[in-house]
């Protein structure tokens, strides 16, 4: 073992390998599991890499979203609305969509979550056996706008800005002037609340630069 045996909570042995979980604060076993009576397990959506997910599921999720004043941009990372969406892939989606970030989820139509949806679908299936993402294959990295602050944006010509936003305070890349669908009244702040990236992507380690100096 490469951990102090005093380290381990499970050890799982068979006549060739052993599997050890160090330093797990919580353990969970089952005689006969079932994820739907999961407290946490059971509320997940429609797994996206899954080729026979339920599209509707999604949509309905969605579009019933509570509170609807939520941003589309926090829906998206919800994984009881469908799983597998990352902070990657909510950039590039809403940059796909051509969604304002802060766009209220209860002002979007069902064509529109139903775009969303099938994109994420999309997205994810083709990313599957890859080791790096892409999205955009047009595009120098293979992303529209993630890790791409301060660049040109690929579609309109305007400087690509990133900000901390949700709960999870996580980072995000958009476009203001080609992500326009459903913009708020009251939009994003011009500069970043903090130079701290929390995300664990590589290439948000370097997003630190405030962007409203070249509008």
């Amino acid at each position: 073992w490469r951990k102090p045996p005093r380290r381990a909570r499970v050890v799982i042995g068979t006549a060739d390998w052993e599997a050890v979980c160090f330093s797990a604060p919580i353990v969970e076993t089952y005689r006969d599991f079932d994820p739907r009576r999961h407290p946490i397990l059971g509320s997940l959506g429609p797994d996206l890499c899954q080729p026979d997910v339920d599209f509707d599921e999604c949509v309905r999720r969605m579009m019933s979203y509570d509170p609807a004043e939520t941003s589309v941009a926090e829906v998206l990372l919800d994984q009881r609305v469908m799983c597998g969406v990352g902070n990657v892939y909510r950039c590039e989606l809403l940059w796909a969509t051509e969604l304002h970030p802060w766009a209220k989820v209860g002002d979007l139509s069902r064509d529109e979550c139903r775009d969303l949806v099938d994109l994420a679908h999309e997205m994810l299936r083709a990313n599957v056996s890859r080791t790096a993402r892409i999205t955009a294959p047009s595009v120098d990295g293979g992303l529209a706008v993630y890790g791409r602050q301060g660049k040109k944006c690929a579609r309109c010509g305007e400087l690509v800005r990133v900000t901390h936003h949700g709960e999870a305070n996580r980072v995000l890349y958009w476009c203001s002037g080609c992500q326009t669908v459903h913009t708020p009244s009251v939009t994003a702040p011009r500069r970043l609340i903090d130079d701290t990236p929390t995300d664990q992507h590589p290439a948000a380690r370097v997003f630190a630069e405030p962007l409203d100096d070249a509008s």
